[in-house]
C-alpha cells in the first residue's frame, strides 16, 4: 500500500513537470490559450468578443525561430531581442462566429465607413490603448493588423510596449492592465487584467530538440 501511495504521488509530479516544458511554438501556444495560465482574457460586449493574449518573449522567439530561413539564427539571439518588450494580441470577433458578420463590416453603412475602420485598425489603434502597471503607464510603440486573407470573421492586432527608462521595468511589474478605449464599435472603456508576477513564475521552459 505504501508503495502504491508513493507511485500515486510521483505520477502527478511527473505530469506537472511535463506541462512546464515546451519544444515547439504549437505547444507554447496551447499553454497560452489555456485560460488557467492567465495569458488570455476575454470580454463579451455588444454582440462581440474581445480577446487579449499576452505573448511571452520566449514564445515569440520560438515562433520566429521556426519560420526563420537562416541557420545563424538561434533561439537565444531572438529571445535577447524580445526579452524586454511586452507584446499582446488583441482580437475582435463576432459572438456567433458562424452567423455573425465579419467584424470589418459590422454596422458599416457604406464603403467610406469601411475604409475609415480599416485605416483605424491599421494605423490609429495605438492611440486607443494604454498599458498600466503598478509602476507606470505606457503607450504602444508598435501595432500591426494581422492579415486573415478572408479566412476569419475576426481581426487581430499585435501591440508592442517597451520600457521608458530601465529596460527591465516592464518585466519587473506585478500586473498588466491593458486599457482599450473603443469608439470603433461603441464598446466603451475596457480593462484586460493580467497577473504578470504569477505568469512569469509559471512560464514553461523551452527545450529545443536538435537533430
Amino acid at each position: 500500500m505504501k508503495k502504491l501511495c508513493r507511485i500515486a504521488w510521483i505520477i502527478p509530479l511527473l505530469v506537472s513537470c511535463t506541462q512546464h516544458s515546451v519544444s515547439s511554438a504549437k505547444q507554447f501556444s496551447a499553454w497560452i490559450n489555456d485560460e488557467s495560465n492567465g495569458c488570455k482574457v476575454s470580454k463579451e460586449v455588444n454582440g462581440m468578443i474581445l480577446e487579449v493574449k499576452y505573448l511571452p518573449p520566449a514564445f515569440i522567439a520560438l515562433k520566429d525561430l521556426e519560420t526563420s530561413q537562416s541557420p545563424r539564427v538561434t533561439f537565444d539571439s531572438l529571445y535577447n531581442s524580445y526579452q524586454y518588450s511586452t507584446t499582446f494580441l488583441l482580437t475582435f470577433k463576432p459572438k456567433d462566429q458562424e452567423k455573425g458578420p465579419d467584424v470589418m463590416y459590422k454596422d458599416v453603412p457604406d464603403y467610406k465607413a469601411y475604409v475609415e475602420r480599416s485605416m483605424t485598425l491599421n494605423f490609429d489603434l495605438e492611440s486607443k490603448l494604454m498599458l498600466k502597471t503598478d509602476k507606470d503607464e505606457y503607450k504602444p510603440v508598435l501595432s500591426s493588423l494581422e492579415n486573415t486573407y478572408g479566412l476569419s470573421k475576426g481581426r487581430s492586432v499585435y501591440m508592442v510596449f517597451t520600457a521608458k527608462a530601465r529596460k527591465e521595468e516592464l518585466d519587473q511589474a506585478a500586473f498588466y492592465d491593458l486599457v482599450y478605449t473603443d469608439d470603433i464599435y461603441d464598446l466603451g472603456i475596457l480593462h484586460f487584467m493580467f497577473d504578470y508576477r504569477s505568469i512569469k513564475k509559471h512560464l514553461p521552459e523551452v527545450n529545443i530538440h536538435h537533430s
